[in-house]
């Protein structure tokens, strides 16, 4: 059983067509492979418009590991890939696996010019079981919309359409250690290239480090009262204290607080984060 396609951000409907997949294996008795590209094609085909990612591949394969998913395939999309016709395309994944059934997305096309389809499949002898589009509140989802409501800050939405929270995974970096100076130290993420960030501004989250999960008062900007230039991704881990440097972090984000604020002093600062603090408590539970 095979299923083929972007998977970026693994959403609900993303795990609608790989558990479609995987039951059809188990009812079958074969195994079941999905291929995801890297990067994603319209990155190659329009830089111009290249979406940031939703998922790293490193959490995109974890997420479909935990589907249960037999074999992930990582295709490397190039030009190369992209010129081929249908048939090239499906001759070349016929060369090292045997194909008994396709179960795609209701939009899946592949092949020079997306000339490749369900009903191509059809026509030329394929098994294809075409799963509907995932539908929340009477609309489909798409990776798009999650991208657009991470931007805004909507992570709640956001959240609704993945099934779990927003994540930004990255290494702790050595900063300017500020929040340290205000009673507040921080663990700073490196941001990973094309990661999808959310809008600037403070959220009420969780960070998951070797130590455990703790929540936490996220952060993402630039630091504007002190005339910071460089973007940030930060967490304050409440009721956590060791050292964090150079450790991989997840930050998960679950609930919009404030925009990022330039404060007039550093005092009016601290202000701010204690209620960031007391209202994190309130919305996100330990």
């Amino acid at each position: 059983m095979l299923s083929v396609g972007s998977f970026d951000g693994v959403h609900l409907g993303h795990v609608d067509v790989i558990s479609h997949a995987v039951s059809a294996g188990r009812t079958a008795k074969a195994q079941t492979a999905l291929i995801t590209f890297e990067p994603h094609p319209r990155c190659v085909l329009d830089p111009a418009n290249c979406p940031p990612s939703i998922t790293s591949l490193q959490e995109k394969l974890a997420f479909i590991s935990a589907a249960a998913v037999d074999h992930a395939i990582v295709m490397r999309f190039d030009r190369q890939l992209a010129s081929l016709s249908p048939q090239e395309f499906v001759d070349q994944l016929s060369s090292v696996m045997e194909i008994r059934r396709w179960t795609i997305g209701f939009d899946f096309a592949f092949g020079r010019g997306r000339t490749g389809n369900a009903e191509w499949l059809r026509a030329h002898g394929h098994d294809v079981e075409v799963v509907p589009p995932f539908q929340i509140d009477g609309h489909d989802l798409h990776s798009s919309e999650i991208r657009r409501l991470v931007r805004a800050g909507d992570v709640e939405a956001a959240n609704r359409l993945l099934g779990r929270a927003y994540a930004m995974t990255g290494p702790v970096e050595a900063g300017d250690r500020v929040g340290r100076r205000l009673g507040f130290p921080t663990a700073n993420i490196g941001i990973e290239p094309n990661k999808l960030v959310p809008a600037l501004g403070a959220y009420a989250g969780r960070a998951v480090a070797p130590e455990g999960e703790f929540v936490a008062a996220l952060s993402v900007g630039y630091r504007p009262t002190f005339g910071g230039t460089q973007l940030r991704v930060e967490a304050f881990l409440l009721d956590f204290e060791g050292d964090l440097y150079q450790q991989r972090l997840e930050l998960q984000f679950m609930r919009y607080l404030h925009p990022d604020i330039k404060f007039p002093t550093p005092d009016d600062l601290v202000q701010q984060l204690h209620r960031d603090v007391a209202d994190t408590r309130r919305f996100v539970s330990p």
